[in-house]
C-alpha cells in the first residue's frame, strides 16, 4: 500500500525539528494522530494524483 505523500512530508518537517526520531516514526505518529480526520484522497496521493482519472496513480485500478 502507497504512502501518504503529506503525512510523509510532514514527518520529514517534524524529523528536522526533532531528530531524536527518524522520519518513518513521526509518520507513524502522525497516522495515529489522523486516523479520525485523515487525509484527503489528492493529498494522499501528492505527486501521483492523477488529475484526469481522479486517483492516484500508483493503484493499479486507476484508468491510465
Amino acid at each position: 500500500m502507497p504512502c501518504c505523500e503529506k503525512c510523509w512530508g510532514d514527518a520529514y518537517l517534524r524529523a528536522i525539528s526533532d531528530p531524536t526520531k527518524p522520519q518513518a516514526e513521526h509518520y507513524a505518529d502522525l497516522l495515529i494522530e489522523r486516523d479520525r480526520n485523515p487525509c484527503s484522497e489528492k493529498e494522499q496521493a501528492g505527486q501521483y494524483w492523477d488529475e484526469e482519472n481522479r486517483c492516484d496513480s500508483r493503484y493499479l485500478k486507476c484508468p491510465r
